[in-house]
C-alpha cells in the first residue's frame, strides 16, 4: 500500500557499470513489455551524478565472476544453489564462502534427458565495490547482472525481429577488452564462451591493413588475382579459429539445432567486422544494432558517442532483462 503523501516510485529502470574511473548508464522507461521500452538517457559520465529511477541494475565486469557448467543435481529447485556450491568447490580458485551464486538451466527449464546448469559465481567483494561505487548515481540497486545474459537478451530480441527465434543463433560481443560468445534458441541461453580477442581482425575490417573490400565478398573462398595477393590477409585470425571451434562444439552437442546466423555486437565498424568474419568463417554473419530493440527516436548519448556506445552496449542488453530473480 502507498500512503497518499508518500513519494511515488519511479517506473524508470536504470542500468549501471563502472568503466575505469567513469560511470556508464542507461535509463529506460521501465522493463520491456508488449511495447518496446523507450531509451530516455544513456552515456558515459566522468563522475557519478544522481539519475532518478525506480529499480536499478548494476552490471558486473567479466573479470569479477565466472560462469561454470555443471550437471544438474538431483535436488528440489529451491536447493539448486546449495548443491551447486558444493559442485563448483574444486572449480574455483577462492573459498566458495567468498562467492555469491546464481544458477540457470542450460537451454531453459525444458525437460531433457541430461540436464546441465550454468552457475554464475561472483566475488562478494566485487559486488560490494560495484554497488557502493554506483551509490552516487542510484540508491535503488536491487539486481546485479552479468554480460552473458545481457548479450543473450540482445540476441533474442534481434532473432525475434529477424523471425529466427525458433532457431539457434549466436552473437559475439567484441571490444578492446572483451570477446564474448553466446548461443541461444527460443530466447534461452544454451552456450557461452569467452574468446581471445584479435586486434588485427578489427584493423583489417577498418581497412588499416591490406586486403580486398570485404563488405562485398560472398561466403566461402573468393579468388583474388595474383597481383592483389596479400600474405598478411591470409593469416588465420585467432578469433575466427576460436569461433570455428565453438561452432564445431555446438554442432556436435546440439545437432538438432544447426546455427542459423551469427551476429556481431561492437561499437564501431560492425558491418565491416561482420563481413570479414563471414568471409573467413563461412558462416552467415551480420552486425547487431543494440538500439534496435528499443522504441525509435533514441536520444543521443551523453559524452563521446563512440565511447558511450562501447561502454553502454552490455547495459542495453541488461535493460531488456525480464527475470525477477536477483543474483
Amino acid at each position: 500500500m502507498r500512503w497518499p503523501w508518500s513519494p511515488r516510485r519511479s517506473a524508470h529502470r536504470l542500468l549501471l557499470r563502472r568503466v575505469g574511473e567513469q560511470h556508464a548508464f542507461v535509463l529506460t522507461d521501465g522493463p520491456p513489455g508488449e511495447e518496446p521500452a523507450r531509451l530516455l538517457r544513456w552515456g558515459l559520465l566522468p563522475e557519478a551524478k544522481p539519475v532518478p529511477s525506480g529499480d536499478a541494475i548494476a552490471l558486473l565486469d567479466p573479470a569479477d565472476y565466472q560462469i561454470l557448467k555443471v550437471d544438474t543435481p538431483n535436488v528440489p529447485q529451491e536447493e539448486l544453489k546449495s548443491a551447486a556450491r558444493w559442485q563448483i568447490k574444486e572449480m574455483v580458485d577462492v573459498d566458495v564462502a567468498e562467492l555469491t551464486l546464481d544458477v540457470m538451466h542450460v537451454g531453459g527449464d525444458v525437460e531433457r534427458p541430461q540436464r546441465h546448469l550454468f552457475v554464475i559465481a561472483a566475488r562478494n567483494s566485487a559486488i560490494k565495490t560495484l554497488t557502493n561505487g554506483a551509490a552516487g548515481i542510484s540508491d535503488q540497486i536491487g539486481i546485479v547482472d552479468v554480460w552473458e545474459t545481457a548479450l543473450r537478451n540482445l540476441l533474442a530480441a534481434q532473432a525475434r525481429a529477424d523471425e529466427l527465434s525458433a532457431r539457434a543463433c549466436a552473437a559475439v560481443h567484441i571490444d578492446e577488452r572483451h570477446c564474448l560468445l553466446v548461443v541461444c534458441a527460443g530466447d534461452e541461453l544454451f552456450y557461452t564462451r569467452r574468446l581471445e580477442g584479435d586486434p588485427g581482425l578489427l584493423a583489417r575490417a577498418r581497412g588499416e591493413q591490406g586486403g580486398a573490400g570485404v563488405a562485398e565478398l560472398p561466403l566461402g573462398f573468393e579468388y583474388q588475382p595474383g597481383g592483389a595477393f596479400d600474405a598478411g590477409a591470409t593469416q588465420e585470425s585467432p578469433l575466427v579459429v576460436e569461433l570455428q571451434r565453438s561452432i564445431d562444439v555446438w554442432e556436435r552437442s546440439w545437432p538438432e539445432l544447426p546455427l542459423a546466423r551469427l551476429y556481431v555486437a561492437t561499437a564501431e565498424h560492425g558491418a565491416e567486422v561482420a563481413a570479414l568474419i563471414q568471409r573467413e568463417l563461412g558462416q552467415r554473419t551480420v552486425a547487431l544494432n543494440p538500439l534496435a530493440a528499443f522504441a525509435p527516436a533514441a536520444p543521443a548519448p551523453e559524452g563521446d558517442a563512440t565511447q558511450a556506445l562501447g561502454a553502454c552496449l552490455p547495459l542495453l542488453g541488461a535493460a531488456l532483462r525480464t527475470e525477477t530473480r536477483k543474483l
